[in-house]
């Protein structure tokens, strides 16, 4: 149950990180950013709970269990992590340097959050059911994120070769943020392991 407490409250990280990009609210940048304080304190319990629990009397299935609960809840807080330290530093950067993403570029970025936030259900899905229809499934969808991600890199550079200045002055920060969306669903989708 924590564990899907941690699941739901990393959904309100991506979903906070996503209205930060969008509107460029510093004030969001900090309640984002807090709210990883809080997955960390929850993982923290839950690691403390599973290592209290004696699996010499417990059998394979609940030993095997115990380590999916284990790594489920360390593969939030580890992309957590990166909605906090990475994802929220450069909407600062963006915010700070007062620069704007493209429209198209925006949009990319707003179709891979949704993509995201799809995955985080899929795996919470596989989290409490461990069916593997549902697993392979998000290995599916690992796969095609990581085609979204390649093409909005490549429509990237087409806006820059197009000399876009918004995709200029941007460029870095833009493919950032997408990598930090890859580098978060790849946490996701250890879950169809």
């Amino acid at each position: 149950r924590e564990t899907l407490r941690m699941a739901d409250a990393f959904e309100l990280m991506v979903r906070g990180a996503e209205d930060v990009l969008r509107t460029g609210d510093r004030k969001r940048v900090a309640e984002v950013t807090a709210m990883d304080d809080g997955l960390d304190i929850l993982h923290r319990a839950i690691e403390r709970y599973l290592s209290d629990i004696d699996t010499d009397e417990a059998d394979e299935r609940d030993q095997r269990r115990l380590a999916q609960v284990l790594a489920f809840a360390t593969n939030l807080e580890h992309a957590g992590d990166i909605v906090a330290k990475s994802l929220m530093a450069l909407a600062g950067k963006k915010i700070k340097r007062k620069v704007t993403l493209s429209a198209d570029g925006m949009t990319e970025i707003l179709a891979m959050h949704e993509r995201l936030l799809a995955n985080l259900q899929l795996a919470v899905s596989i989290f409490m059911t461990g069916d593997p229809a549902a697993a392979q499934a998000l290995l599916t969808q690992k796969r095609r994120f990581r085609d979204m991600e390649q093409a909005a890199a490549r429509t990237h550079f087409e806006r820059i070769r197009q000399d876009q200045p918004e995709s200029i002055e941007t460029s870095g920060l833009h493919l950032d943020i997408i990598r930090d969306l890859t580098r978060i669903n790849s946490h996701l989708s250890s879950a169809a392991y």
